[in-house]
């Protein structure tokens, strides 16, 4: 025990950099549990989500906690073998020397524990009002929760148990003579694999074709994970194989190879490859995941307001299912009986949404996540009503208005019926410009309703839906909230079912039965259905603000392990680097040039992962636009941004831990 904390103490940079990491995992694990199980968390509106997106994060941040504490302990273990060894040729046995690493990991724990809890429990209070701060809540007292200092400390301690078992193993299967040999064992100069090599290269490239051909927002989330799969395994290779090959071919080129400058960087980058490899590609991987858990999640809480803006032509909206003049006759009649004021009134009729695959200007009724887009037909009549625009269309002519993606065709075929499209429009006066489906969403404007209920019918026929698809009237007013909520509670008393005279749920006539998934449904049809701006804006607010905030979390936590990782990578090249140089001094190098050679050495490992980090989220760029639009928002300019400014951030960050972790390997090097 006594030589346990003796070696902790006089051994302290070597443990500090393994307990500050050990302290701040068990500190960010506390505090999102702490939140979590706190009672308080159920006085939140929609507390339901947030329980959801912090479980989900805790669930990321234990994974990542148990690879990071892996990581950053077999660090540890490296430094000290040549100590270990020591031990063993001055006398103590194996077993002895395991108990020493098993108790110094106990009192590693137990300074985990009391540390991160005092401290997880004071700035898990300043990480709630964050959160209740961005979903506008304004309860602020936030209660102790004791069970989740245990489930963390027990979590953590199958960490610690899992480290002991990684320091058993690996005293126990190495000589005395490896011990004392194996902290300063380098790396052989690795081979040049070209299939390997050009292996990495395809895996990019599949990874980055998936992400920029996907069609539609449910195709992204089918194919991003993929499309990870693929980034991260050629990310790897492109460090452990292609930067290796083109060393190599820098190596042949002798006009390039024997400059001084050149040569230095060259075969010391050769040399050691292999070790930088994982360590550059743990980096690339850490700084995309930032830069896409940030620009994903503040993307999407900046977009709310100007999705709300598209979506709500009024700041209230009335789906009736019935024809135009029976429900402006519903709704005038409801509120004059209760006083109840429609300001500024917007009415159109619209077919109800046909959904399924659009290929090549081809409707067919099945669900493709490639190409699945929601269709919506109205006539020239209500477009003209709504922007005052008379149009005239002969025949099978169409006006197009693609809301949401794209449509490069000239004609659109339904079963044996084409639209031929005589114009493409980029909005509607009066009409919403986003949808709340998780599909591409297009509007045919037609002739008249007779060219479009054959085509509903046949949707009907192909979906195997008991009730006909048929026309929807839409009604936007702005309503105070009031009058709002009296209009709904009146009006849910109503059932309307297309043509179908509209009937009160009241009458003794109304049979009521239960629909395929055990919700009230009547035969004379379903109620009218309201959307308030306000009550969006809450749960999306609500929603999108938790989103940000374990976005937040999450971002921290990586920027946290990408320092971690370059301190310790710049230490142990800086331990690597120490002899080559002063051997290149020796033989007649200036301190100058020395200096020099590591400067621009430094600089191309350290700046090679963001650079790439960067390519691989411009790939995914798209896909993660798409996305986002599952949420409804779809405003690539503010996304360009918001994505353009997070890069800067981080990109500001990383050159800081670059300045701050260079000074320690120049120490080392010049030492």
């Amino acid at each position: 025990m006594k030589l346990a904390g003796r070696n902790i103490h006089q051994s302290m940079s070597n443990f500090l950099p393994f307990a500050l990491s050990s302290v701040v995992m068990f500190l960010m694990n506390l505090m999102i549990a702490t939140i979590l199980l706190s009672p308080s968390l159920k006085k939140l509106q929609g507390w339901g989500n947030f329980a959801m997106l912090l479980s989900l994060g805790l669930i990321v941040l234990t994974i990542f906690a148990t690879i990071f504490m892996i990581y950053s302990y077999r660090f540890l273990l490296k430094r000290r073998t040549k100590e270990f060894g020591l031990y063993n040729i001055l006398g103590l046995k194996k077993r002895q020397i395991v108990r020493i690493s098993i108790l110094e990991l106990l009192m590693m724990f137990l300074v985990t524990v009391v540390a991160g809890t005092i401290l997880g429990i004071v700035l898990a209070k300043f990480l709630y009002l964050i959160l209740i701060n961005l979903v506008g809540e304004n309860y602020f007292d936030l209660q102790w929760s004791p069970l989740a200092v245990g489930i963390v400390t027990v979590l953590f301690a199958c960490i610690y148990l899992l480290l002991m078992i990684i320091s058993s193993f690996s005293i126990r299967r190495q000589s005395s003579l490896e011990l004392l040999k194996n902290a300063n064992k380098g790396e052989n100069e690795p081979k040049s694999r070209g299939i390997l090599a050009l292996l990495g290269l395809v895996s990019l490239g599949i990874g980055y074709y998936l992400a920029v051909t996907v069609a539609s927002p449910l195709d992204a989330l089918t194919k991003f994970f993929i499309a990870v799969l693929f980034v991260i395994f050629g990310t790897l290779l492109f460090y452990m194989s292609f930067t290796i090959w083109l060393l190599k071919r820098q190596k042949k080129n002798k006009g390039y190879y024997y400059q001084p400058k050149h040569f230095i960087t060259v075969s010391s980058m050769l040399y050691r490859m292999k070790q930088n490899a994982v360590g550059l590609a743990n980096i690339t991987i850490l700084v995309t995941m930032t830069f896409v858990t940030l620009a994903t999640t503040v993307g999407l809480f900046s977009s709310i307001n100007g999705f709300l803006n598209d979506y709500f032509v009024r700041n209230t909206i009335i789906n009736i299912n019935t024809t135009q003049q029976q429900s402006i006759e519903l709704v005038d009649q409801v509120a004059e009986k209760n006083g109840i004021k429609l300001s500024n009134p917007v009415v159109y009729e619209r077919s109800n949404s046909i959904v399924g695959a659009l290929n090549n200007g081809k409707f067919e009724n099945k669900q493709n996540l490639a190409n699945l887009t929601a269709v919506n037909f109205m006539t020239a009549e209500t477009y003209t009503t709504l922007t005052g625009n008379p149009v005239h269309l002969r025949g099978n002519e169409a006006i197009a208005f693609p809301a949401v993606g794209s449509l490069n065709e000239n004609q659109v075929k339904f079963g044996n019926r084409t639209f031929k499209i005589k114009q493409k429009i980029n909005g509607i006066r009066n009409f919403p410009s986003t949808s709340r489906m998780a599909s591409n969403w297009l509007i045919l404007i037609v002739n008249s309703k007779s060219q479009i209920q054959p085509v509903l019918d046949d949707a009907t026929k192909a979906a195997g839906n008991h009730y006909p698809l048929g026309f929807d009237t839409t009604i936007s007013a702005d309503l105070t909230g009031k009058d709002a909520k009296k209009l709904q509670n009146t009006l849910s008393n109503y059932r309307v079912n297309g043509d179908a005279p509209i009937q009160r749920r009241d009458d003794s006539k109304t049979k009521i039965e239960q629909d395929d998934r055990g919700e009230e449904k009547t035969l004379a049809g379903m109620p009218p259905t309201f959307e308030r701006y306000d009550d969006m804006h809450q749960q999306l607010i609500s929603f999108a603000g938790g989103f940000l905030f374990i976005g937040l979390v999450l971002g921290f936590t990586f920027i946290l392990g990408t320092a971690l990782i370059i301190y310790y990578k710049q230490i142990s090249e800086g331990e690597q680097d120490k002899r080559s140089f002063e051997i290149l001094q020796e033989v007649g190098l200036s301190s100058d040039e020395v200096r020099q050679t590591i400067r621009s050495q430094v600089l191309l490992v350290f700046f090679m992962p963001i650079g790439v980090a960067i390519v691989h989220f411009g790939f995914a760029f798209i896909m993660i636009q798409k996305l986002i639009s599952l949420f409804g928002t779809t405003r690539f300019g503010l996304l360009l941004l918001t994505s353009i400014g997070t890069i800067a951030v981080v990109a500001a960050i990383y050159y800081i831990i670059y300045k701050q972790t260079s000074r320690a390997y120049y120490r080392i090097v010049e030492r």
